[in-house]
């Protein structure tokens, strides 16, 4: 068996291993046996896709028996588009009571029928419990470039553009920190949209309850509150405020007539003043000096971070050739 990434369960009794394909083998570490391949969450092969990957397989021993030179070596072939691609399935995380395993799958393979999507089992039963439905504002899955699990079952993805998404796996359905700004009518959350480079991990405060979520760039670290609320909900309560107000025009602007604009500007204002109250910020993030290596928790309200200095990275970086060209 090739794998591509390797998983511990948290009780340090399994083995979750990722093959090149895509299937998903569970291990049992005191017998060193596969407990079960997971593969619900592969598209399942038409009987036309399946006899055109046999002749392709055919076709390929045929041509490697056609192309070995006498001194038994194999004459090389031109790379082709399916040769190249992505894994089948870019991450897996699983949940600290070892109840949930997450798959994220990406959109390529041989047969192109393999959607990007993230699907969630359950490791008691060693079955797909959901597949979780595309982030508001999305018709599919955009790429997931980091994922990580709650002590209380909550799965946080970080998407394109440093937007953080938030399902509960049990209910397979969007948490309320996603929740809010779609039901208040704003874009999804994007407020580590600012964070400068690419979110690559997250990680949660493994305090039963914590809904804290580190977020680590190269050059900025972020902390989010998953249980305040979100800067775009409040801003979509806000324009909500704001549109009620045009709409629903004060008694002043009705009795004054050519004054009217007075009105609504009042109107206006007071809309603004209402949408700004509530909660603390729930994101806080710092820029860094040093590029940052690794950022997570490994204790209850405790986290590690590691940096390299810049310092460090020029040493590594090679001299400049010089070469005298011209002048004495």
């Amino acid at each position: 068996m090739c794998a591509h990434s390797l998983l511990f369960a948290p009780d340090g009794r399994r083995l979750v291993a990722v093959a090149a394909s895509g299937a998903v083998h569970v291990i049992d570490l005191e017998s060193w046996e596969v407990m079960e391949t997971l593969k619900a969450h592969l598209p399942k092969p038409s009987p036309a896709a399946a006899a055109l990957a046999r002749a392709e397989k055919e076709k390929e021993r045929l041509f490697s028996k056609k192309a070995k030179a006498e001194d038994g070596e194999y004459e090389s072939r031109p790379a082709r588009a399916a040769d190249v691609g992505g894994p089948a399935v870019s991450h897996a995380c699983a949940s600290a009571d070892g109840q949930w395993l997450a798959v994220v799958t990406t959109s390529s393979g041989r047969s192109g029928r393999r959607e990007a999507g993230v699907h969630v089992y359950n490791l008691d039963a060693l079955k797909l419990h959901a597949s979780l439905p595309p982030p508001p504002g999305f018709h599919a899955w955009p790429p997931v470039a980091a994922v990580a699990f709650s002590a209380d079952g909550v799965l946080a993805l970080a998407l394109r553009d440093n937007a953080v998404v938030a399902y509960d796996a049990e209910r397979a359905k969007v948490a309320p920190w996603s929740a809010a700004p779609a039901d208040a009518g704003a874009p999804a959350q994007t407020a580590l949209a600012s964070m400068p480079g690419q979110i690559c991990a997250l990680s949660f405060d493994p305090t039963p309850g914590s809904s804290v979520l580190l977020a680590q760039t190269p050059a900025a670290i972020a902390r989010v509150d998953l249980a305040a609320k979100p800067d775009a909900a409040r801003a979509g309560a806000k324009r909500n405020a704001l549109e009620n107000a045009e709409q629903k025009p004060s008694k002043r602007r009705r009795k004054s007539g050519g004054g009217g604009d007075g009105g609504g500007d009042v109107a206006l204002r007071r809309g603004g003043s209402g949408g700004n109250a509530a909660g603390p910020a729930a994101v806080k993030m710092a820029s860094l000096d040093d590029p940052c290596l690794f950022l997570g928790y490994f204790a209850p309200s405790r986290a590690l971070m590691v940096e390299r200095p810049w310092k460090e990275v020029l040493k590594q970086i090679p001299e400049p050739l010089y070469r005298h060209r011209f002048g004495t």
